[in-house]
């Protein structure tokens, strides 16, 4: 099953299903370097783009962090009620990997594999572990997380994010 969807909820956690997450985010060439500066990350790498255009990537090339962020944000879950906020804090990233490069310019979508599920027991929800993998424009993976994170039920008093 695959679904396509801004915000998504539990029920629409299926194991061994995958949620498209609609939309995506470009990279400007400008927030990377401000985020490199910010992290106190020195590395020519990501900011001194002289020096890069004569190296092996012909460019600077995206911070990993920023990279991840992004992909993240885009794969979040709905919003459920404000007496659920205690529960929808992420329970931990398992993975993050970095496994391609990001150029100033690069579009980031995001999708979501639904490894496994684990209901409340009161409805409200559930852990949903997943792995979600963010590619770039032309469609090659970029980065990889595996996560566990609660998602609410679709139930009166939930409002989309």
């Amino acid at each position: 099953m695959t679904t396509s969807q801004r915000a998504w909820w539990f029920e629409d956690a299926v194991p061994g299903g995958t949620i498209r997450h609609p939309g995506g985010r470009s990279i400007t060439p400008d927030e990377h370097p401000r985020l490199a500066w910010l992290t106190d990350n020195a590395s020519d790498v990501h900011g001194d783009a002289h020096r890069m255009a004569s190296g092996p990537f012909g460019q600077p090339l995206v911070l990993g962090a920023l990279s991840a962020a992004v992909i993240i944000g885009l794969a979040e879950p709905a919003v459920g009620p404000p007496d659920d906020a205690g529960r929808a804090a992420a329970s931990g990233w398992t993975t993050i990997g970095l496994v391609g490069l990001v150029v100033a310019g690069d579009t980031l979508s995001a999708t979501s594999t639904i490894d496994a599920v684990t209901p409340d027991g009161d409805g409200r929800g559930g852990i949903v572990r997943r792995t979600i993998e963010g590619r770039n424009q032309r469609d090659e993976v970029v980065v990889r997380i595996e996560d566990a994170r609660w998602a609410p039920s679709r139930h009166p008093g939930t409002t989309d994010c």
